[in-house]
């Protein structure tokens, strides 16, 4: 009986041992999908809106973009520091994989919800904002 103990326990600990070495392993296999298609908006700012406050509104609509599945999509927020164009304040980048990939997100439950529970917030955070300019790139390969 002691034997058939001292058995089934090395057989548990080997088969541990043997599964979690498993997990530990860096996935080198997994592929990073390559952005070909960016938009960039730059906005003026005539309310003094807090950076702070429209990255944590830009940071709800990136976690809902990692939901739907695409981590390698979305948003990134920047200050405009420029001596030639005093008229805008930030730029918001888009990165996106393609056009196919921007229709999913953009058209997904998912991320027309992100700012569920934010709505005033976000429409009075938004208002004081003009967008001034938009444009969409497409990578050359």
């Amino acid at each position: 009986m002691k034997t058939r103990n001292y058995f089934t326990g090395f057989l548990a600990m080997t088969f541990m041992i043997i599964f979690c070495s498993n997990c530990n392993q860096k996935k080198e296999d997994a592929v990073k999908i390559e952005n070909t298609l960016k938009s960039v908006s730059l906005w003026s700012d005539s309310a003094g809106v807090d950076p702070l406050e429209l990255l944590s509104s830009i940071e709800r609509a990136n976690r809902a973009i990692d939901s739907i599945g695409y981590p390698d999509a979305g948003y990134k927020l920047w200050i405009v520091q420029s001596d030639t164009f005093k008229n805008y304040r930030f730029m918001l980048e888009g990165y996106w994989p393609d056009q196919a990939v921007y229709d999913i997100i953009h058209n997904h439950e998912l991320y027309k919800n992100a700012s569920k529970g934010y709505e005033q917030e976000e429409e009075k955070l938004w208002k004081g904002l003009k967008s001034t300019s938009y444009n969409r790139f497409i990578l050359v390969k």
